[in-house]
């Protein structure tokens, strides 16, 4: 079962939402970093229906909302203690100071989430262990042998406090320290039975974090809830939040893209720039943010989940590999069509498939890719620049450059990004938009190199 922080290594994006997600405590980074891959539907929607539930309770308790962060950040990872507590372990000072913290913080937020309607969870009470940890009722997050816990170490407290002689001083401290250990021993026993209800209140605290990040980070994205689908995958306004962000620096507005996918092959075409990869990326990075339990970036969604998301680049890992780039990507393809024989249901995006090969060969590869994922369990797409691909298999094509709207661009090559309309649309024609040279001739290239190419197109 795939974790989260298994992912963050092998999918940059992830770690861009893991950097970027607003967590309060420890907890809930541990609470994320362990979640899985989710790919069982009706867990997928019990984890947004928790999101929506706090999300409406967020809404009209601002108030208690804040002090409920506040008071998440204060509650610290004892769960190491926790389990020395259940095994009845020797405590020292420090490690009954963190029980007794973080039961106070307990009460003072169950209190909060009790007194308005909040209804995700209820905490176990810890009233109890407050008690124990506090005879004196002083609510002070702070831990000592108390002289309240026995009269004998009182008196001898005092006795050592009065002692007219070292010896003597010694003497009472050697006992004090004795009589201290056995108190320690009985706290001990008579915290343990709580153990588990100390435990279960950590594990809904780092849920609760984590679901109010999910919410805020969702909220700063503009992200929405997703339907769960069962035949096919669709968007309404899909966006790259991370690509966006980049471009808003540029001051220019990533183009929102209107999608559906069905369980089928799909290949895609477009000129260069014309964000075909960024297409994919979007794609893959809205499948994983929905099956790590994330609202996705989009106006609206409707998505089928997988067992697995291939995204095969080309180039992906093969300096490390000490493959060469066609070696690195076929052994990928071959992977994917093991699986695909084997019935599982997948998310498979590959882009510019077999770029680094002749034409020919190029070609027939993509289009014996294609036919044999077509119709299998697989929401498949494939971007080329390849022409003639054959096959009857759905056909997209970016709309890309509106030459209309451009003049020549000598200066400042990146404003051509205003001018390309990143919508998809279905096409039938099996050639491949060739735009490379006139896009060479806007951005002011060398004219006589541009001569010779068209001499020798």
């Amino acid at each position: 079962m795939l974790s989260f922080k298994e992912t963050i290594s092998t999918i940059p994006v992830l770690r861009f939402v893991y950097e970027n997600l607003p967590l309060n405590s420890t907890l809930g980074r541990k609470e994320l970093l362990k979640s899985y891959f989710i790919t069982d539907a009706n867990l997928l929607e019990t984890c947004f229906h928790e999101m929506e539930e706090v999300l409406l309770w967020q809404n009209s308790n601002e108030e208690s909302l804040l002090k409920v962060k506040q008071l998440l950040a204060s509650v610290q990872d004892i769960f190491a203690t926790i389990v020395r507590l259940k095994n009845e372990d020797s405590l020292d000072d420090v490690e009954l100071f963190e029980i007794k913290k973080c039961a106070i913080l307990m009460h003072e937020l169950d209190q909060i989430l009790s007194s308005t309607s909040f209804s995700l969870f209820t905490l176990f009470d810890v009233n109890e262990m407050i008690q124990i940890l506090d005879p004196e009722n002083t609510l002070i997050p702070h831990f000592y042998i108390y002289s309240a816990y026995s009269k004998e170490l009182t008196t001898l407290r005092n006795k050592c406090n009065h002692a007219t002689s070292q010896e003597e001083k010694e003497d009472l401290l050697w006992q004090i320290s004795k009589m201290e250990n056995k108190i320690r021993q009985n706290l001990v026993k008579k915290l343990s039975p709580f153990a588990t209800a100390l435990e279960q209140n950590l594990q809904w605290i780092a849920k609760l974090d984590l679901i109010l990040a999910k919410i805020e980070l969702a909220l700063e994205w503009n992200c929405c809830k997703p339907d769960i689908s069962e035949e096919k995958t669709s968007y309404t306004g899909l966006f790259h939040p991370v690509v966006a962000h980049r471009l808003k620096k540029e001051n220019i507005e990533f183009q929102p893209i209107d999608i559906e996918l069905k369980q089928e092959s799909c290949l895609i075409t477009g000129a260069n720039m014309t964000g075909k990869s960024i297409f994919l990326r979007t794609i893959a990075f809205s499948q994983w943010m929905f099956q790590f339990g994330f609202y996705v970036p989009a106006q609206t969604a409707s998505i089928v989940p997988v067992e697995k998301i291939h995204f095969v680049t080309g180039d992906s890992d093969s300096e490390n590999t000490g493959l060469s780039s066609f070696v690195n990507e076929i052994l990928q393809i071959h992977k994917i069509l093991q699986e695909v024989k084997e019935d599982k249901k997948m998310l498979v995006l590959v882009d510019e498939f077999a770029r680094t090969t002749n034409p020919k060969e190029g070609t027939a590869l993509v289009t014996a890719f294609l036919e044999q994922v077509h119709h299998k369990k697989a929401i498949c797409l494939v971007t080329t620049h390849y022409s003639n691909v054959e096959g009857n298999f759905r056909r997209l094509r970016v709309k890309g450059i509106e030459w209309d709207k451009i003049a020549q661009i000598k200066s400042h090559p990146q404003e051509l990004n205003r001018f390309i309309n990143y919508q998809l649309e279905d096409c039938n024609e099996k050639t491949a938009p060739e735009e490379a040279v006139r896009i060479a001739a806007i951005l002011a290239i060398d004219e006589a190199f541009i001569s010779l190419v068209k001499k020798y197109l």
